[in-house]
């Protein structure tokens, strides 16, 4: 009875060692394509902010880095 039991517990052992990649995989593609949809519309948003950031920045003028003199 106690090795039928240890010999079942070590064949799922075995078999979830096997396939764990596989399932891994498949969740780790499910959690990347829910993220890329949920920023989808989002970074619509941030990339019209920076165009418009980036415009009034060049109206502004050249940035100088002044050296110390001692």
């Amino acid at each position: 009875m106690l090795f039928k039991i240890i010999f079942i517990f070590l064949c799922v052992v075995y078999l979830l060692r096997l396939l764990s990649p596989f399932l891994f995989k498949l969740l780790f593609s499910r959690v990347v394509k829910k993220a890329a949809a949920q920023q989808a519309p989002k970074g619509n948003q941030s990339q019209t902010k920076t165009k418009q950031h980036k415009t009034a920045s060049d109206s502004i003028g050249e940035y100088i880095d002044y050296e110390e003199v001692e």
